[in-house]
């Protein structure tokens, strides 16, 4: 697109080219003021002619000019410059001395602990990117630099914040590198910062393994596997830590990645210090809820067992009529039943009624409880004269006693309790 020697603005002098893409090209140049060197990040004529796109990577730039850690490129500048009869954008970034990611994994991948560290550096520089609404969008090898002291340093951000996650631009590139693409970027999902704890997923994946856990022929492919596809297994080698904390990353749903990328951070230095465990926020939070509610539980049973224990009080036990404070009431006679049919003595036939059959399915409602009925002695009977049994009736059912019920000579009949 450009020539080694070409000037932007009089100020910046394009001197080799040091990578590119479907996006633009990454230039060394030299900065005539300030007489420094620079890395330019000069984007495709496709992009700088949308002049939506445009401003929103201007005020981008803006943002990420005001953005400071370690782990992060510094922004210098932004201009669109003349170039022939073209219109360039570019953005002026701080040079970082070494080399990147990608061609140290062109040689072979990188140990465990190592790799965790890189995660660690990377995951507190996107932390901080986070906290002022800024996402990357393409973290990758590519924008991963190695410094000679061997921390990292995360490049493009303006430009890839300032790219429309799942969009095609008018060259028809996918705004996103397909093999560190996180699935709900080629839906309409909105973009969230989980799409960069997935995208370092990869990179660490990548770092372990020497190779991208989904590959294909075209770009649509691979975004295809990394919408359906589940990563392959890593190494056999892999302790339970790094791998936690790899796999967490790479989940389809944003919901079940690390909730952000200071804990994913995080578990990658629990992981250095203690590779054999695989300790997960996730676990520890609902281990902590099964014991809150089982403390819940506890109480409840303690409060329960506590008011059952107690002595009653004085209300209590009439309420619960206690024969020393509350009042019998006599059962109405119709509830009444004879349980023992041999203590009634037998019936006179000559006094004796016919009971009354129902004759209606219906229970009866309610009635007045009747008085107990007095009883009586009657006449002595002869010393010859011996009574005669009245026959049983042939119902089995409960009876009513009679109005005049007769007693043996000497003694009164009871039918009803309390008896003397």
């Amino acid at each position: 697109m450009l020539g080694s020697g070409t000037t932007l603005n009089d100020r910046y002098r394009l001197t080799s080219r040091l990578g590119g893409g479907g996006m633009g090209e990454v230039w060394r140049a030299d900065d005539s003021v300030l007489g420094r060197v620079v890395a330019v990040k000069v984007l495709t004529p496709a992009l700088t002619g949308n002049e939506t796109f445009a401003q929103r990577f201007q005020n981008e730039a803006r943002a990420m000019a005001t953005l400071r850690h370690p782990g992060v490129v510094d922004v210098y500048d932004y201009g669109t410059a003349m170039v022939g009869e073209r219109a360039i954008s570019y953005l002026v970034m701080e040079f970082v001395e070494g080399r990147s990611l990608d061609q140290l994994l062109r040689r072979a991948s990188l140990p465990v602990d190592e790799t965790m560290r890189l995660v660690a550096e990377v995951a507190d520089a996107l932390a901080a990117a986070h906290a002022q609404g800024i996402v990357h969008r393409d973290v990758k090898p590519g924008n991963l630099m190695i410094r000679p002291d061997g921390s990292v340093a995360l490049t493009d951000f303006g430009i890839a914040h300032s790219v429309s996650a799942g969009q095609l631009t008018a060259t028809g590139a996918m705004l996103c590198s397909a093999g560190y693409c996180a699935p709900e970027m080629a839906t309409a999902s909105d973009v969230t910062p989980a799409v960069d704890v997935y995208a370092l997923g990869v990179v660490a994946y990548e770092c372990l393994t020497g190779h991208l856990p989904f590959d294909g022929d075209t770009p649509v492919q691979i975004i295809f596997k990394h919408l359906h596809n589940p990563p392959p297994p890593l190494p056999a080698d892999v302790p339970p830590g790094p791998r936690a904390v790899v796999t967490r990353a790479l989940e389809k749903s944003p919901d079940r990645r690390w909730e952000s990328a200071a804990d994913m951070g995080a578990a990658a230095r629990r992981a250095i210090a203690d590779p054999g465990a695989a300790p997960s926020p996730r676990r520890r939070r609902a281990l902590t809820g099964a014991l809150t509610v089982a403390a819940s539980v506890l109480a409840t049973a303690a409060v329960v067992g506590t008011l059952w224990l107690r002595p009653a009080t004085p209300e209590e036990r009439t309420s619960l009529f206690e024969p020393d404070t509350a009042e019998v009431v006599p059962r109405p006679p119709q509830q009444e039943q004879i349980k023992d049919r041999s203590v009634l003595p037998p019936a006179k036939t000559s006094s004796a009624k016919p009971r009354p059959t129902r004759t209606s399915p219906t229970p009866p409602g309610p009635e007045e409880p009747t008085p107990t009925p007095s009883v009586t002695p009657t006449v002595e009977p002869t010393p010859t004269a011996e009574p005669t049994p009245t026959p049983q009736p042939s119902d089995p059912g409960p009876q009513e006693p009679t109005g005049e019920p007769p007693a043996s000579p000497g003694e009164l009949q009871c039918v009803r309790s309390p008896c003397p």
